[in-house]
């Protein structure tokens, strides 16, 4: 049965070799054809798609807000007002104004967002408790770059608010991220820390899996690594969302989406992240 198959197919193509070849259509049979190179996703789009996907299955929205905010957006409504010491934890990219404007919006001063908490009171104000929701993009700093920081780079930062979340939840949903971005359980930390928009401010630790915590270079001999910030909504965030604070509670984390990726992979330079090299694009 193969026999004759090959014996049709082959007479096929010998007979339409014969009628192209008779109309002179010039055609070399035996060339290979061009090589089709297809597009893929940058490891960020693909690292940004798991960890939207990981929160999804933990019961979160994945939403999203601009990449130009006001001040009010940015720093005020997060406790953090004028010639506050806490903003020098943010170098700014601010929009210059246009002087021959009216516009209302030339009327507030406008940046690029330094974090993605930007998102929380626009959220707050357009979606009523309780709810969970994720939002990840871009983020921008007036700072020099180097091995471990550039000028721009991505942040996630997730929100629960009910009226009954705590500390507890927040462990809870932490570890499970984990575990299931590096596909293993991972130790985690709580550490004291300090952020206005949230009150107790947290730090929060992974055990370090380059040296699985006996201590190397990258942990600074501590077998411990900073990924993130968190804590409670502070209840000055609340009240600009005209919240009711005395009801609901809630807690929030932001994490540098580079940062698990070099991890993640063994990088130690975030420019490469951010280069259009295929040699490291098409690796992934």
């Amino acid at each position: 049965l193969y026999n004759e198959l090959k014996e049709k197919i082959n007479k096929l193509y010998l007979e339409k070799k014969e009628a192209l070849t008779r109309e002179e259509i010039k055609f070399d049979f035996d060339h290979p054809g061009l090589e089709l190179k297809l597009g893929k996703q940058h490891l960020l789009s693909q690292t940004i798609k798991e960890i939207q996907d990981i929160f999804i299955s933990l019961g979160f929205s994945v939403v999203d807000y601009n990449q130009i905010v006001d001040e009010k957006e940015n720093f005020d409504y997060l406790n953090i007002p004028k010639y506050h010491p806490a903003r020098d934890l943010w170098d700014t990219l601010w929009v210059k104004p246009n002087s021959d404007s009216k516009s209302k919006i030339q009327e507030a001063s406008i940046l690029f967002r330094t974090h993605t908490t930007a998102f929380q009171i626009p959220l707050f104000k357009k979606i009523k408790p309780p709810l969970r929701a994720i939002i990840a993009g871009k983020v921008f700093r007036y700072e020099a770059t180097d091995r471990t920081h550039d000028f721009e780079f991505n942040q996630f930062d997730g929100i629960s608010v009910g009226e009954n979340t705590n500390l507890a939840n927040l462990r809870y949903v932490v570890e499970k991220f984990f575990e299931k971005f590096y596909r293993v359980k991972i130790p985690v930390r709580f550490r004291p820390g300090y952020f206005p928009f949230v009150e107790p401010g947290l730090e929060i630790d992974i055990g370090c899996q380059i040296c699985q915590q006996r201590g190397c270079s990258t942990c600074k001999k501590t077998g411990w690594l900073e990924v993130a910030g968190a804590g409670m909504i502070h209840p000055y965030v609340f009240q600009c969302a005209n919240v009711d604070y005395k009801k609901y509670q809630g807690w929030a984390f932001g994490f540098g989406i580079e940062r698990l990726i070099m991890l993640r992979h063994g990088i130690d330079d975030i420019r490469i992240l951010h280069s259009s090299d295929l040699r490291f694009i098409e690796q992934f």
